[in-house]
């Protein structure tokens, strides 16, 4: 764990205390960044469990009551709710207060936030996670090493733009600064698309073949096990260019068929040594 003792917050509020807002608040606390930890969320029993995992300090079923004198607010919801909860938030909290989010899409988000939350508000996307879900999986580790995207739309400060990234940097995070657009067709093709073909995959394979599933189908069809009602958002919100990258993956699979279908050897080889490449080149 990092050295950081230094308190940023006086009052941080966590909007949705599921996996990323758990890691959130365990973080906060382990490295003591925040005075108190307030968790919002609609249901008991997962506040329950925040709290009896320390992911909180207290909890709250009002988000304005949450909110209020808060310096630091992380909306870490679906992604159709993000922006009415960012402006109720706004109303409640410190006029000097950072807001941001967690959500993995950001081109709507920010743009519906740019005009009346800009002073406060700024995007970020962590790209960390799990196919599970829940409070119960929550780590402080969670986002140590991992890069978050810093989304400023073009009303950001500067100023607000770094606050963000200092939060995330202190959680031990590596920060990118990038568009909300770039932002949405970068992780179309990195994040969405995997998505989308781990489903596919999942659901073509026939039922009676199951049993004979071992390490690679599992591990290339991990994430397809993820919320559906999430993915369903994230995938609508994103829709034309996660549809722009499946469609090129789609013709990348052109010179598979051909060289399968031809028993060309020499081509299947060099398709094979083209992906390890890749792969290799991010490694673990």
């Amino acid at each position: 764990m990092s050295g950081t003792t230094t308190m940023l917050f006086q009052r941080a509020v966590i909007v949705g205390v599921g996996l990323l807002g758990g890691s959130l608040g365990l973080a906060l606390r382990e490295r003591k960044l925040a005075g108190q930890i307030v968790g919002w969320g609609r249901s008991r029993a997962s506040l329950q469990a925040a709290l009896d995992l320390q992911a909180v300090d207290c909890v709250e079923t009002e988000l304005s009551t949450a909110c209020a004198g808060a310096d630091l607010v992380v909306v870490c919801t679906p992604v159709e709710l993000i922006v009415p909860q960012v402006l109720q938030c706004l109303s409640a909290m410190s006029p000097e207060g950072l807001v941001t989010d967690v959500g993995s899409t950001k081109q709507t988000i920010c743009a519906a936030l740019a005009e009346t939350a800009s002073k406060n508000f700024c995007g970020s996307h962590p790209l960390a996670g799990s196919d599970k879900s829940g409070v119960c999986h929550a780590s402080a580790e969670l986002f140590v090493g991992r890069l978050t995207v810093v989304t400023p739309s073009g009303q950001t400060s500067p100023e607000l733009c770094q606050r963000t990234e200092k939060l995330w940097q202190a959680l031990g995070c590596r920060t990118l600064r990038m568009s909300p657009d770039e932002h949405d067709r970068g992780v179309a093709c990195t994040s969405h698309v995997p998505h989308v073909v781990a489903a596919a995959l999942a659901s073509s394979t026939p039922a009676e073949l199951l049993p004979l599933a071992a390490s690679g189908w599992c591990d290339t069809t991990r994430v397809a096990a993820g919320s559906v009602e999430l993915w369903r958002q994230i995938l609508m919100d994103n829709r034309l260019p996660v549809l722009e990258a499946l469609e090129r993956f789609s013709t990348s699979l052109h010179p598979w068929i051909k060289a399968l279908r031809c028993g060309d050897a020499q081509q299947l080889e060099q398709l094979l040594q083209a992906g390890k490449q890749q792969r290799d080149s991010v490694g673990n």
